[in-house]
């Protein structure tokens, strides 16, 4: 039977595919509007509103994707007392498979902060495009998140989640949302809203503080 770390994993594949995946660049420190024209070029990125946004991006982890590989080999490498089975075998192929993905997008995306919004960009810091399930740019304004998370916890992230209201209400209930946005969740406190989960592939607490510094809602 699947362990449950071998399911969150499995989880986090699954949220990939409507979401895409984030990574880090080095840590750099929090800066202000007035050290724009001081910032240096790579530090800067191109904004549709503005001539220039500065920009934070959040440290690189590979925690999640070495983790994949790991159970990959656990499960799959030859030799394994676990691949007398066909069943044991495959999961250690799909883990191998993901894991490699996660190195791959690690290298390929990143998360940032800038003055007014979080967003998922390229590694040059260029627009991602529209997200694929709901649309819109990946930039969410901080005034429109109402809560954020880390699954299945922050001393063992798998999981980036924040929900938000910028996207619109139409789109709300696609996917995770039904469930998030139902009549039983916000009897139960929580808030309507679009929800989006990334696999953590980059420092949450340094997201956590992020999130805290700009005035992020959370539950």
């Amino acid at each position: 039977m699947p362990s449950h770390g071998f399911i969150l994993v499995c989880l986090a594949a699954s949220a990939s595919s409507a979401h895409g995946f984030v990574a880090a660049a080095p840590r750099s420190s929090v800066r202000t509007a007035a050290a724009l024209r001081a910032a240096p070029p790579q530090a800067l990125v191109e904004d549709t509103t503005s001539l220039l946004a500065l920009v934070e991006v959040a440290p690189t982890s590979f925690n999640l994707a070495l983790g994949s590989l790991a159970l990959g080999s656990v499960f799959g490498v030859p030799g394994s007392p676990l691949k007398n089975k066909v069943t044991a075998f495959v999961p250690g192929a799909l883990l191998a498979l993901f894991g490699a993905f996660l190195i791959f997008q690690t290298a390929t995306l990143r998360f940032t902060f800038d003055e007014t919004q979080f967003s998922l960009v390229r590694a040059d810091l260029s627009s991602t495009g529209e997200n694929v399930v709901v649309g819109g740019e990946n930039r969410w304004a901080y005034d429109k998140f109402v809560n954020y998370d880390f699954f299945p916890s922050e001393s063992f992230p798998i999981l980036v989640y924040f929900k938000e209201t910028q996207t619109a209400e139409s789109e709300w209930d696609v996917g995770p949302g039904e469930q998030a946005n139902s009549v039983e969740a916000i009897a139960k406190g929580a808030k309507r809203g679009q929800v989006h989960f990334f696999p953590a592939i980059a420092d949450v607490s340094f997201l956590k503080a992020g999130f805290k510094t700009h005035g992020c809602a959370k539950l």
